[in-house]
């Protein structure tokens, strides 16, 4: 699953994103056929398959008329267990086909884009493995096929490509978001935090000569790639509430350098030389490293840490501590400056900690602005209550 996921993200175009869901999907699903349909105007497009026998591919059918169409036009998953006992389904248009049962998948919940069918030739009640799968690629497939939409389209200009590059890195950041427990309130806290910490540590004598304003900007465009390789971590790790086993954590370790190659084939598959996926490669692979080399995955020490990773050691943990999770309760802004202090010298920079006493206020106040709804909704019942 994970290999299908990096392919679409490095996709270049639309055709490329189609051909990997075709080449890998059905297996993934257990299913005796994938469809891959486009959404265009009014119309739904089938525009690609893998099937035991011919399903509609090349054909257009109006967006109200076809099972597709009610899975775009009503933002939600349609699950067929007999699809001749359901109106949705027109009936006479499946008859030629061998198709029983069916699971369509919108493409881009919100806004659907197109669609990703999964059809059985036996009747039975598609099971709930199969149905997150197929989720998780039309997810996928939502997120390459913006990628590919931000390229085409806003290529044309230096500035235009910019900001290509910048909706480029959310994208390829919301992989690990959309698997994760984390939210993307969690990447826009950790930007902000980093761009804090780097601000006032330019003036430091330390890290004086390394932090140019351009620097720092690289630093913020970059850190929502810090966790990017939490994409090759199975589920069963990845999710589980409580605390990992010893080979668990030693999987879960392993993202660290599952994201910098990840950015690296991005890099490669770009043909060009960029310093934002440098700095992003740095941050993804060193980001668990700690002061007195007791981290992971390299067990880096002191200055061999680069300072990409060092910096955004300290703004993960803060946001760590102070966000609530599934597996753990979130501590007090005051409690997480304390913890961080105490790691001085140990997990983190000291001189950095010495910068983040002068700005954990600022942190409180980032947190605060990009709280997560759940935590925002809760705390507003606290001050009602």
């Amino acid at each position: 699953m994970e290999n299908l996921i990096l392919d679409i993200s490095m996709a270049r175009g639309l055709t490329d994103i189609m051909s990997a869901v075709r080449l890998a999907a059905r297996r993934l699903v257990g299913a005796d056929g994938i469809t891959f349909v486009l959404r265009e105007d009014g119309i739904c497009h089938y525009a690609d398959e893998d099937a035991i026998g011919p399903l509609w591919k090349g054909q257009r059918f109006p967006l109200e008329q076809c099972i597709s169409g009610w899975a775009m036009l009503n933002r939600q998953a349609a699950i067929v267990e007999d699809i001749y006992a359901d109106d949705r389904v027109p009936h006479a248009v499946y008859r030629p086909t061998f198709v029983r049962s069916l699971v369509m998948m919108p493409v881009r919940e919100e806004d659907p884009v197109g669609a990703i069918g999964a059809y059985w030739a036996k009747q039975h009640v598609p099971c709930s493995q199969s149905v997150h799968v197929l989720r998780r690629i039309a997810n996928s497939a939502a997120v390459g096929m913006t990628n590919v939409a931000l390229i085409n389209s806003l290529a044309a200009s230096k500035e235009e490509a910019l900001r290509a590059k910048d909706a480029i890195i959310l994208a390829m950041a919301s992989l690990a978001e959309t698997r994760d427990n984390e939210t993307g309130n969690h990447i826009r806290r950790t930007q902000h935090y980093i761009r804090v910490l780097a601000e006032a540590a330019s003036v430091h004598p330390a890290f004086r000569s390394e932090l140019s304003n351009a620097v720092i900007e690289l630093l913020y465009k970059s850190a929502p790639l810090h966790d990017i390789g939490k994409v090759g971590i199975p589920d069963r790790i990845l999710l589980k509430p409580g605390k990992l086993s010893a080979d668990e954590f030693a999987i879960m370790k392993t993202h660290s350098e599952l994201g910098m190659s990840a950015i690296a084939n991005a890099q490669q598959h770009l043909g060009v030389s960029n310093n934002f996926l440098s700095v992003a490669q740095e941050i993804a692979l060193t980001h668990h490293e700690k002061w007195d080399g007791s981290g992971y995955p390299r067990g880096l020490k002191g200055k061999d840490i680069p300072l990409a990773g060092r910096l955004m050691a300290v703004a993960d943990v803060y946001d760590a501590l102070v966000s609530e999770r599934v597996y753990k309760s979130a501590v007090p802004h005051e409690e997480a400056v304390a913890i961080i202090l105490g790691e001085k010298g140990k997990h983190f920079d000291p001189d950095l900690v010495d910068v983040f006493e002068t700005v954990a206020l600022r942190f409180k106040a980032i947190h605060r602005e990009f709280m997560d709804v759940r935590n925002a909704i809760e705390g507003s019942s606290a001050i009602a209550s």
